[in-house]
């Protein structure tokens, strides 16, 4: 866990210059991964003890195939991350990690009320703010970093590490 708060710490320094979005979604891309040590899922949320990790891309996705070598041959604990692309959210979502992009199908409120109570870290981009997900990225200075809500996490039965709070810009309440 060490290694990886240095790993995510080192993150924070890198600069996504403001001219290259493929810079900025690939920091992005590698903080998804890079905040799963630092989240603690329910054991009822997996398929089993080595069903896969479901990484979702909700809306347009940014990232591209950028998003998938991030994640190729990681595993959160045992269980190995597979990359899942949604036009639209359900209720019911095969999500363990949902990034809400945009979309005009589904407002950002009806994403995340699809997911609401469920062990589901919703991440949101700068671009596409809103207060209820649990990790909101934003650029200070140039540099990708990321506000925590932790409480709406713990609604979910999810437990986020005071170590990840500690390296976020901001740890905010309950979202409201």
């Amino acid at each position: 866990m060490a290694a990886a708060g240095l790993a995510l710490g080192a993150a924070l320094v890198r600069p996504a210059w403001a001219g290259d979005p493929s810079l900025e979604y690939a920091i992005k891309a590698d903080y998804l991964y890079k905040f799963t040590p630092f989240v603690e899922w329910p054991t009822t949320a997996f398929d089993g003890p080595v069903g896969p990790f479901k990484l979702c891309v909700a809306g347009q996705d940014p990232f591209g195939p950028v998003v998938d070598e991030a994640v190729r041959d990681h595993k959160v604990g045992d269980h190995p991350v597979i990359v899942i692309r949604l036009k639209t959210v359900d209720r019911g979502a095969p999500c363990h990690l949902l990034f809400l992009g945009r979309s005009r199908l589904q407002s950002p409120r009806r994403m995340l009320a699809a997911v609401d109570g469920q062990p589901v870290l919703t991440v949101a981009d700068d671009r596409f703010p809103t207060k209820r997900a649990m990790i909101q990225f934003v650029l200070i200075d140039g540099h990708v970093r990321f506000e925590i809500r932790s409480a709406v996490a713990q609604v979910s039965g999810l437990a986020v590490s005071s170590k990840l709070e500690a390296l976020s810009a901001t740890t905010k309440g309950d979202g409201r």
